[in-house]
């Protein structure tokens, strides 16, 4: 439906489930997960339209917000705009620079009884 309404405007392509290419049934986190990304993308798609179809037709062009990545950042689902993701990822390795537990290695190590490791890590 995207592809056919957007014309040459945008392109869309459809995506197989990661469980469905692992083989996994999805968990009921997973479940609930997929409705808040779903209710997330609708509401973004939405308000983009809303802000398109209040522009004077011939003046009707996208924000550069309206290009935009869906992440998570602790418990909360956040738009980030593509051209700031650009600058937070790691595209080689399709993640970001900074991980949240990277100071917790150490301590993951310990508790898990593999001191003989961290004198490698050091």
């Amino acid at each position: 439906m995207f592809k056919e309404e957007g014309g040459e405007l945008f392109d869309s392509r459809s995506a197989s489930l990661g469980h469905t290419l692992q083989g996994g049934i999805p968990s009921p986190m997973d479940r609930s997960r997929a409705v808040r990304f779903s209710m997330k993308c609708m509401t973004f798609i939405e308000k983009h339209h809303e802000l398109l179809k209040a522009m004077p037709p011939k003046q009707r062009q996208a924000t550069g917000e309206s290009a935009a990545v869906i992440t998570i950042q602790q418990n909360l689902i956040k738009w980030v705009p593509v051209q700031e993701m650009r600058l937070q990822a790691d595209m080689k390795n399709r993640r970001g620079k900074k991980a949240w537990w990277e100071g917790m290695k150490e301590l993951a190590e310990a508790m898990v009884g593999r001191p003989q490791l961290l004198h490698v890590i050091k």
